[in-house]
């Protein structure tokens, strides 16, 4: 990798990918991978995949569990592998619950105003 190509390369931070889950939900599937989102931002897959760490430990999204999907290896990959397919996580937008209104609680049970 050149200087340039390190330069070209934006730095993604975990809003900026955040918002593109948020639209790619909005228009395509309430499901996804790192490489649909990478996809879908037209960036290389390794700085979306930074982030997913980081949105998954802060609960932004997370793994839904029992499901995976097939991803195929490029044939011009340099490893040896058994299988020419391996499987990736899915993942899904965590749903965030509303603030509690504790005034309409306390009226509902003869303690407010």
């Amino acid at each position: 990798m050149t200087c340039e190509q390190a330069i070209e390369t934006p730095h993604l931070t975990a809003a900026t990918v955040l918002e593109a889950i948020k639209a790619y939900v909005g228009a395509n599937s309430d499901h996804f991978t790192t490489q649909d989102i990478a996809l879908h931002m037209g960036v290389e897959e390794y700085q979306v995949r930074s982030t997913f760490s980081w949105l998954t430990r802060n609960k932004e999204i997370e793994i839904v569990p029992g499901v995976r999907t097939k991803r195929y290896r490029p044939e011009t990959s340099k490893r040896r592998w058994n299988d020419d397919w391996y499987s990736v996580s899915v993942y899904q937008v965590v749903e965030k619950a509303a603030a509690a209104d504790f005034n309409a609680l306390n009226r509902a049970f003869g303690f407010g105003r």
